[in-house]
C-alpha cells in the first residue's frame, strides 16, 4: 500500500508547464486534489478542474480539491464529456501503471480540443541505477521510484517520444528530473550533456494536440 504522502504532491513540475490559458483540465489520478485546488486559487476560479482516482483513501478529500471528481479505474471509464471539451490533459506518474497507456493516450485524446496540452511525468528505465542493477543480475521492486512495484510499463525516452507521436501528439517541452551525485553530474557536464539519458530519473512532457 502506498504511504499517504503519495498523494499529497501539489505538483509544481507540472503546474509550471500548464498555460495560463487553460480553462478545462482533466487530472488523471489527482490524488487529494492539491494540483487542482492550487490551479483553482491561484487562477482564481477560472478553471475548471476534473479529476479521476479510485483509491478510497483519497476520494473523500478530493471531492473537496477538485470541482468534479470521477470515480474508477481509467481504463475502463468513457469518460462523459463531448469531443474537444478540455484545453489540457494530466497523467502525472499514471501511464506507467496502466496496462495499456498508449491505448488511453490515444482514447483521451477525443476529449482534447485541437491545439490543447498533455502533460505527463514519467519515470525513466534507462537511469543509471537500473542499469548497475542489471549488470550485477539484479532487477528489485522497490516501494516508490523507478522501480516502484505498481508499475507495469517502463519507458526510455525515445519510448515516451513514438508514444505521443503514434497518439497524435508534437511534443513542444522536456523537463528532466536529474538524480545523480555532484561526480556524475561534473563529469556530464564536462561531456556536454552526453550521459544526460543516464542520469535522468524523471521525464515531464508538454505536448499538443495536432
Amino acid at each position: 500500500m502506498k504511504e499517504t504522502s503519495y498523494y499529497e504532491s501539489e505538483r509544481e513540475d507540472i503546474i509550471t508547464l500548464i498555460p495560463y490559458d487553460v480553462r478545462r483540465l482533466l487530472d488523471v489520478g489527482c490524488g487529494f486534489g492539491l494540483m487542482g485546488k492550487r490551479l483553482r486559487k491561484e487562477r482564481n476560479d477560472n478553471i475548471e478542474v476534473v479529476g479521476i482516482d479510485n483509491e478510497e483513501r483519497v476520494i473523500n478529500i478530493a471531492r473537496n480539491n477538485v470541482g468534479e471528481l470521477i470515480i474508477g479505474d481509467v481504463e475502463d471509464l468513457k469518460l462523459p464529456f463531448e469531443q474537444g471539451y478540455f484545453d489540457c490533459l494530466v497523467y502525472g506518474d499514471i501511464l506507467e501503471h496502466l496496462k495499456n497507456p498508449w491505448k488511453l493516450l490515444k482514447d483521451h485524446a477525443y476529449y482534447l480540443k485541437k491545439g490543447g496540452y498533455c502533460i505527463a511525468s514519467i519515470p525513466n528505465i534507462s537511469h543509471y541505477s537500473i542499469i548497475k542493477g542489471l549488470l550485477n543480475n539484479k532487477w528489485q521492486y522497490t516501494s516508490s521510484g523507478v522501480m516502484d512495484g505498481t508499475h507495469l510499463r517502463f519507458f526510455t525516452l525515445d519510448g515516451i517520444r513514438d508514444m505521443f507521436r503514434d497518439a497524435g501528439y508534437a511534443i513542444e517541452e522536456e523537463k528532466r528530473y536529474i538524480r545523480a551525485s555532484k561526480s556524475k553530474r561534473f563529469l556530464n557536464k564536462i561531456l556536454g550533456g552526453r550521459l544526460n539519458y543516464l542520469l535522468t530519473e524523471q521525464y515531464i512532457i508538454r505536448a499538443r494536440f495536432d
